[in-house]
Parts: structure tokens; sequence; C-alpha cells
């Protein structure tokens, strides 16, 4: 009886060595999938209720300018125009001049600042995770996706009959240089506030020649930034509709202009602008050409390597997103008051930041991000609705008041998160969450044709009277 006591008391013993070298060691950081040396006596650390990261080594990594202020308290960290401002002992920071929420206030460890992981996340775009029984931080950065991988499908798209291609966008002697493949009929129009000129090309898309070369993103945004030019800062282009597939093209001007167009031989746009003057017999500045619509923009979240949360039954998210952003820009293409814009129609791969600037660029009037939820245990179930500003507030609560009755499922509330989508928009924005793909009572409806129809036109009735149309 003895030995068999002592055997089992070993076997023990192995099963909980691992668990207690755990529970000993620091806890790790891994930035897309490389380990990050931390300095030694300020590691991440779970306090109990939050995980807290050491935000230099962090920014460092991720190509951020990180300085402190000693007295202050405060840590500045800044790349390009995206910066974040946190001062020790505050439950708020700074996020691009935005006020946001912490879990926890920044803690000061031996010449370290920690900051929550899920400031982290939101402030820098990244996914991140905390492996507790490994005590393992996971950080993805998750850049757009340009180069795409040979035999794949978007590889090979063709483009669709009919459509005039884009093929490349220059800036030369204050004259814009648009070139396609085929004919075109532009609608230029400029506004103020700040001063743009706005160029729609209909019944266009971008070359593949476009897409490999000058384009930033694999959509076919991006941006020139000019710098010999007294009326342009800088030059803008994106889809503006899919249908019918419109490209447009903003110049950011440094003062007021006017604009004229041309077309040359080959298919080439010419676009000359002229500074404004005091004269009131010119050209008078229109407004962009939105025929009176409202524009609404559907985003879909996550798509391409970004599944988002995985179900209890292996389906992924980003394919319960899209099912149900495009059932609602079916059915809202059918008010022709609304110009709608979809930030993906199929698994592409987008940025937190390129759906922003889709939304931004095409001035949009609202922004609805759709969402499946998730958690690490089974028990969480039901809808909430997130928003971050205040202007957001009043679409939140009317899309919350509109989805909840269709879906049957627990109310979780109107909340206030600091979500980049939600955040870096210039218009009411709001992120929906129809139910927790971890739970296997919510799962079942919200894999079904019928709830993602429910809630497709829920979503539609909530954006109409908020629109009042």
């Amino acid at each position: 009886m003895k030995k068999w006591e002592t055997a089992v008391l070993f076997v023990l013993f192995l099963c909980l060595f691992p668990v207690m070298a755990y529970a000993d060691r620091a806890p790790s950081i891994v930035l897309d999938g490389t380990a990050i040396h931390q300095k030694a006596g300020a590691t991440a650390e779970n306090t109990g209720k939050t995980v807290m990261v050491p935000i230099r080594i962090v920014s460092e990594n991720l190509g951020y300018d990180v300085k402190w202020d000693q007295a202050a308290q405060t840590v500045h960290v800044q790349r390009g125009t995206n910066s974040i401002e946190m001062t020790a002992g505050k439950d708020a920071a700074l996020v691009n001049g935005n006020v946001v929420n912490l879990d926890a206030p920044p803690l000061i460890k031996q010449g370290t600042t920690l900051v929550p992981l899920r400031f982290i996340g939101e402030g820098m775009g990244l996914r991140v995770g905390w492996d507790n029984g490994t005590k393992t931080v996971s950080l993805f950065s998750i850049p757009p996706v340009v180069d795409q991988e040979p035999g794949s499908d978007s590889e090979a798209k063709p483009t669709p009959v009919g459509l005039t291609e884009l093929q490349s966008v220059n800036y030369s002697g204050d004259r814009l240089i648009l070139t396609t493949n085929g004919t075109i009929s532009p609608k230029v129009s400029s506004i103020s506030g700040p001063e743009r000129i706005i160029v729609d090309l209909p019944n266009t898309t971008f070359a593949q020649t476009f897409l490999q070369g000058q384009s930033a993103n694999s959509d076919g945004s991006g941006s020139i930034a000019v710098q010999d030019s007294s009326l342009v800062s800088k030059i803008r282009y994106a889809t503006f509709s899919q249908s019918p597939s419109t490209v447009r093209v903003v110049l950011d001007l440094t003062q007021s202009a006017s604009a004229k167009w041309s077309l040359g031989e080959n298919n080439v746009l010419l676009i000359d602008l002229t500074p404004s003057t005091n004269d009131t017999s010119g050209t008078k500045p229109a407004l962009p050409e939105k025929e009176g619509k409202k524009v609404v923009v559907i985003d879909p979240g996550h798509g391409g390597r970004q599944s988002g949360a995985v179900s209890v039954t292996g389906a992924y998210e980003k394919d319960f997103n899209l099912a149900v952003g495009l059932k609602v820009k079916t059915i809202l293409e059918q008010n022709a008051d609304i110009q709608v814009v979809t930030t993906r129609q199929d698994d592409s791969e987008l940025s937190l930041q390129q759906r922003v600037d889709i939304a931004k660029l095409n001035q949009a009037d609202l922004f609805v991000s759709i969402h499946g939820n998730n958690f690490t245990t089974a028990l969480p179930n039901g809808i909430e609705t997130l928003y971050t500003r205040k202007d957001s507030e009043s679409l939140a609560l009317i899309l919350h008041k509109h989805v909840l009755p269709v879906t049957g499922l627990k109310d979780r509330g109107v909340k206030v998160a600091s979500l980049h989508v939600t955040r870096e928009t210039v218009m009411p924005a709001v992120l929906l969450e129809l139910g927790f793909l971890s739970n296997p009572t919510d799962e079942a409806l919200m894999l079904t044709e019928s709830y993602q129809d429910q809630c497709a036109q829920a979503i539609v009735d909530g954006i109409k009277e908020y629109l009042s149309l």
C-alpha cells in the first residue's frame, strides 16, 4: 500500500511540476512569432485583473518613437501622425488627441512603464492574446497584404466586363494626370473644411499593374505626398462604390482652388487646378457628387488571414461577418436615398486603419462594423453594441433597439469601448456584436440563414430610422 501511495504522489508531482515552473517564470512577450527581450525586473506581469505590458519595448519593436517626461511622469509614443500619451497613475490616455479609458492606470516599475495589454491592442491596432498557462503575451501586427501569394484566387481575378481600368496617378505643375485604358466620364467637384478637390471615375476599377506598383494597399487605396506644389499637399485614392464600381481621387489642398478637366490622347484624364480668387464670377465650388444620397459604410469585420473568432464547431467569424454584411448591403441598395460602401465584399484582408480610411475618403454619414463575439469559456452569450465617441451614442441605441428583439438573445447592453474603427472614424460609428460564437446556443442560431437575414433587416431598419428615411 505504501508503494502505491508513493507512486501516486510521484505522478501528481510530475503533473504539477510544469505548472509550478510556469508560475515562477516571468511572462514572455511574442510579437509576430518572435520573442522580445525584456528588461530584467520590469517584465510583463499579470496583476490578477489586468495583464500589464512594458510599453517601450513593444512600441520600439513596432517602429514607434518613445519619450519619457520624468517631471510629468508621462510617456509619449509617436509614429507618423499616430500618437499615444499616458501618465502614471491616471486611468485614461490620449490616442491621437482622443481620451481613451484604461482598464488600469500605467505602472512605473524600475524605470519602465507598464500599461494594460488590451490598450496595446486597441491603441496600436494589434491583435493581442494572453496564455495564462504558459504566461505568454502574444501580439500580432498583421500588416496589410500587398503582394499576393502565387496561385491565389485574387491574383487571377479578371476585370469585370465593361469597366475602365485606372493605370496610374501622377501630379505635376498643378495638373493631376490619370491614365486609363478606356473611355472615362469624370465627375469633378470641390468641398471646403478642409479644402479638397474630388474626382469620381464611374464604371472604373484599379488595374492589376496599379495594384502591384503604385498602390499602397491591396484594395487599391493609397496616397501620394506632394512636395513641390503650392496648391496640393496630398493625393488620396480608393474605391468609392462597388455598385457601380467607382474610383475616387481626392486632392487635399493648401488653399482654395478650382478645377477643370480635359481628355488628352490615349485615354489620359487631365485635371488642371487654379488658385481661387475673390472674384465670384468664376466657377463655384460644388459639393461632392452624392446626388443627395446618404453614404453608409458597412464593415464586415476581419477577413483574409484574420479569421476572427473560431466557433465551437470550427466556423470562422470572418465568414459570419461577411454573410451578414452582404445581406445588409443588398437590402440598403434597394433604397434610392442611400449610397452603400462596403469595406470588403469577399475574403479580403484589411487593416483597421484601412477600414477607417475608406469611411473617411467616402465622406460617410455613418459607419457600422459587424462582428461575432467570443470568450474563453462557453458561458457568456447575447447581443451588445459598442461605440466610442459621444456623437455615436444615438446610432448605437437605435441599432441595438432594432437588432436585439429579432435575435431573442440576452441583452448585454450598449457600451462605450475604445475600438480603433469606432474611435478613429469621424462620423457616427458603431460595432455590433451579434452573439457569441463561443456559446453553443448563440452559435447554432448565428450560423443559420434565417438569423442572418433577420439581423440584416434589423440593421437596415435601424440605419433608416437614424437617417430619418
